[in-house]
């Protein structure tokens, strides 16, 4: 994981705010209009704690767009042009990661569409939308996480454990369900 100062910013959670899906499909809807009328082929989800209704969050939106790798370069600059700051890929190989902290705060993730880090965070959020009792147990550890770790990189850190038990679930899941 980087240890960039500017990426390690200070963490509070919010309760869950039913804007943030309106807001998460607002910020989805404006980045694919812009990327198609580019010309770019990319698909945009929302995703993170913002994405699962009623979880407790970081009151900013994530938000993940899939393209090809020719195509990064591009996405990330007009991604740039709407006033997000890019971090380069901010401790995760394969991910170009950009953040805005003015008008509705959000990250964007420029991933390869439909690789491992694509398939990764839409069966983590699916698998939190689908299974109370995993986004309950993601609560408490986010929960605790933010309690013991004021900043995003001691979080996330503290968090690790329970965001790997809950995706090799996830992945369980998928694969029974896939037999």
């Amino acid at each position: 994981m980087s240890t960039a100062p500017d990426l390690d910013e200070p963490v509070h959670l919010a309760p869950y705010d039913p804007a943030w899906a309106v807001r998460g499909r607002a910020l989805v809807e404006r980045l694919s209009a812009g990327l198609g009328e580019l010309g770019l082929h990319a698909e945009v989800e929302h995703i993170g704690s913002t994405s699962v209704p009623g979880l407790d969050a970081k009151p900013l939106l994530d938000v993940q767009i899939g393209c090809a790798a020719g195509d990064v370069d591009a996405v990330v600059g007009y991604v740039r042009g709407l006033g997000f700051e890019h971090l380069g890929e901010a401790g995760v190989p394969g991910r170009e990661y950009l953040r805005r902290r003015s008008e509705q705060p959000a990250n964007v993730h420029v991933v390869g569409l439909r690789g491992q880090l694509w398939t990764d965070n839409l069966l983590f959020r699916d698998h939190l939308r689908g299974h109370p009792e995993a986004a309950a147990r993601y609560a408490r550890a986010k929960r605790d996480a933010a309690l013991a770790a004021g900043r995003l990189l001691a979080y996330s850190e503290h968090k690790a454990a329970t965001v790997a038990e809950l995706m090799a679930q996830a992945q369980a899941r998928a694969r029974a369900f896939r037999a």
